[in-house]
């Protein structure tokens, strides 16, 4: 005599994943929407490698007798990509997110404003390392031959990563705070200002101050981001 197997029982789970899963998910996003952005790809790839072959090619500034015009440009040029991607490139299209509703309806789901921050923080660093393979490498087929002390090598990247927090906070704030059209003007007003005044690479001795930027851009990004 077959006896009859025992009933499964299904029990169903709901809730939220995990926010790291979620940060990932949502990273993961947020680069594919990026590097289909031709726009923006101009902006965070084509113009620092133009401006670093451009620069280093031709006379067009004198950077002193003796100095290598390729071994002068090519720190600043990555701290520009810097600026361009954490910056300029997610403020404006964080702002667009926020005027179409997509922000909107990612408030919707479990993600939260600290979630999303992290995110798109995420990305940028992402991109950023593909900038650095790129710049480093047209840098280095234009004659590029880095003499750094090694404090300058250990130091590097911690500022990197400092200015990538500054830059991102304050892309967040002003997008998650202003309209779309004032953070587009903005965004491009502080780009054109820092490109042209020549702020964009840090001096080691002003590490700390970088910190207290990125501590305070981030934290205020993450109270005052408005999803609409």
């Amino acid at each position: 005599m077959r006896m009859a197997s025992p009933t499964a029982v299904f029990t169903p789970a709901p809730g939220a994943a995990p926010m790291r899963r979620m940060i990932s998910a949502q990273a993961a996003l947020e680069a594919r929407t990026l590097l289909r952005n031709g726009e923006q790809l101009l902006l965070i790839l084509i113009i620092p490698l133009l401006l670093l072959v451009a620069f280093s090619l031709e006379p067009l500034v004198n950077f002193g007798a003796g100095l290598s015009r390729i071994n002068f440009l090519t720190p600043g040029i990555i701290a520009l990509a810097v600026m361009s991607t954490a910056f300029t490139s997610q403020a404006i299209a964080t702002g667009f997110e926020r005027r179409y509703g997509v922000l909107k309806r990612l408030g919707a789901t479990p993600l939260s404003r600290g979630g999303l921050i992290a995110a798109k923080t995420a990305t940028v660093i992402g991109v950023e390392l593909l900038q650095g393979v790129l710049i480093i490498a047209v840098a280095a087929a234009i004659g590029w031959r880095p003499n750094a002390s090694p404090a300058a090598i250990v130091v590097a990247p911690l500022l990197i990563m400092l200015g990538t927090a500054a830059f991102s906070g304050l892309a967040l704030l002003m997008a998650g705070t202003l309209r779309a059209e004032a953070t587009l003007a903005a965004a491009n007003l502080v780009y054109i200002l820092l490109l042209g005044l020549g702020g964009v690479v840090f001096p080691v001795g002003n590490a700390v101050t970088l910190a207290v930027w990125a501590a305070v851009a981030i934290a205020l990004a993450t109270r005052m981001f408005r999803w609409d």
